[in-house]
């Protein structure tokens, strides 16, 4: 399952680095074979923490984050993240080091903050480190 999500979670930003879109297909594939890989090795989801990034929906929409990043995370968190406090701290805790890092690289990159930041490479890590 690990291995899998390295595999998905490299080929997810490397299309929202270079296309700033995350496809519902793609995110389809990814979840279908998770699933399938979950059921084959017997490894456990978590429905309440894909649920939970659901409800939250509306607030992360607020904050001018992508629906395809905000589907992204509730497919990773359905098979990744149980829900518990430390695992939240830990999420955000990475989440956030790695956004800082593609703002920084944005800034080196067009000595500005405008446009678009592909946020998938900081929630695929966020969530590689979680399930480490």
């Amino acid at each position: 399952m690990f291995v899998a999500l390295i595999l998905f979670s490299l080929y997810i930003s490397f299309v929202d680095i270079r296309h700033h879109r995350i496809s519902n297909r793609v995110l389809w594939i990814t979840f279908l074979s998770l699933i399938s890989l979950s059921v084959a090795t017997h490894t456990d989801v978590y429905p309440l923490t894909g649920l939970s990034v659901l409800l939250l929906t509306p607030l992360i929409l607020w904050a001018r984050i992508g629906a395809g990043d905000i589907k992204l995370l509730i497919v990773l968190s359905f098979f990744y993240i149980p829900i518990t406090w430390d695992m939240a701290s830990d999420f955000l805790l990475s989440f956030t080091l790695i956004a800082t890092a593609l703002l920084i690289i944005q800034l080196i990159r067009f000595h500005s903050f405008a446009g678009s930041i592909a946020l998938a490479p900081a929630i695929c890590g966020a969530v590689i480190w979680c399930a480490r």
